[in-house]
C-alpha cells in the first residue's frame, strides 16, 4: 500500500457496501469474497496508474459488476465447450479439433467476419461490446453477423479458394483454447 497510500483511505468507507453487492451478484460467500478481493486489487491497479475519483463507490461497484459478468461469460463458455467424451481424449486433441475449425473458417470468411462471429457466439460479448473493440458501429456488426450466419446456413462461403493466414488461425485458436477473448483483437 505504499505506492498509494490514499488509496485505503477512499474506498474504507465503501468496503461494508461493496461486500453486500458482492453477495448480492454471487448469491454464495465463497464467489462474494473471491469478487471482493478481486474488485479490490483492480481498483488498486486502476488507481495506481490513474488519479482517484471523486465517486469511489459508483467506481467499485461498477468493476464488481463487470468483473462478475466476465466470470459468468467464462462459466457458460465452459459449460457450452463441455462435451461428455471418454476420459482418454488429451488436451492436444481439443487443440487440434479447434484449430481445424479456425481453418475452416478462416478459408471461407474474412478475418472481421470470423473475429466477429467467435466474439460473439463463443465469448458471449454484446454487439455494443463488439462495435467498440473493434472501431465500428453496432450496426455494422449486426450486418456482419446477419450475413455471415445467413452464408453458414446456406453453406456458402464469401471467398472461394481463400488462402488461409497461419497466424490468424494460431491467433484464434489460442484465444479459444485459453478462454482469453483479447487474443482476438491483438492484432488490428
Amino acid at each position: 500500500m505504499e505506492a498509494f497510500p490514499d488509496y485505503e483511505a477512499l474506498i474504507r468507507p465503501h468496503l461494508e457496501d461493496l461486500q453486500k453487492y458482492c453477495f448480492f451478484l454471487t448469491k454464495s460467500r465463497w464467489d462474494a469474497d473471491d469478487l471482493f478481493q478481486d474488485t479490490l486489487l483492480k481498483s488498486l491497479t486502476f488507481f495506481l496508474h490513474t488519479a482517484p475519483r471523486a465517486e469511489v463507490k459508483p467506481f467499485l461497484v461498477r468493476v464488481a459488476r463487470n468483473l462478475w459478468i466476465d466470470e459468468c461469460r467464462k462459466k457458460k463458455r465452459r459449460r457450452l465447450a463441455t462435451v461428455d467424451y471418454l476420459d482418454t481424449f488429451s488436451v492436444d486433441n481439443n487443440y487440434v479439433e479447434v484449430r481445424s475449425a479456425m481453418e475452416w473458417l478462416a478459408e471461407r470468411f474474412p478475418r472481421r467476419n470470423i473475429e466477429i462471429w467467435l466474439l460473439f457466439h463463443y465469448f458471449g460479448y454484446t454487439m455494443r461490446e463488439i462495435a467498440n473493440a473493434m472501431d465500428c458501429t453496432t450496426s455494422a456488426v449486426k450486418s456482419v453477423l446477419f450475413r455471415t450466419r445467413e452464408l453458414l446456413r446456406s453453406r456458402q462461403c464469401l471467398l472461394e479458394d481463400r488462402k488461409v493466414v497461419n497466424l490468424d488461425v494460431e491467433r484464434w485458436s489460442r484465444a479459444i483454447m485459453r478462454d482469453w477473448p483479447h487474443g482476438l483483437l491483438l492484432e488490428r
